[in-house]
């Protein structure tokens, strides 16, 4: 059974968020992204990993998996779908 891919990319924990629409361009797959990063913490006698640390980011935008498109970029999950879902009429 192939998993389940995060498009919310840990950011809908509590399931609240809005239903991240298909591309408009494409019809692919799109996701959350924010600017935060992971870094591997070591040891520095010993080189080895003692754990993770997350930085979660305070700019979000929408992208599309396959094609690249992005929306504006914004300062909230809810803010960054809702550019993201938005059509054009």
């Amino acid at each position: 059974m192939e998993a389940v891919k995060d498009v919310y990319n840990g950011w809908n924990d509590d399931g609240d968020l809005e239903e991240i629409k298909k591309c408009p361009f494409c019809g692919g797959i799109g996701i959350l992204q924010d600017n935060g990063y992971e870094q591997s913490e070591i040891d520095p006698e010993t080189g080895a990993y003692i754990d993770m640390h997350i930085e979660e980011g305070d700019v979000l935008w929408c992208e599309c998996e396959e094609c690249g498109a992005t929306a504006k970029a914004t300062g909230t999950p809810e803010e960054a779908i809702a550019n993201w879902n938005m059509r054009a009429e």
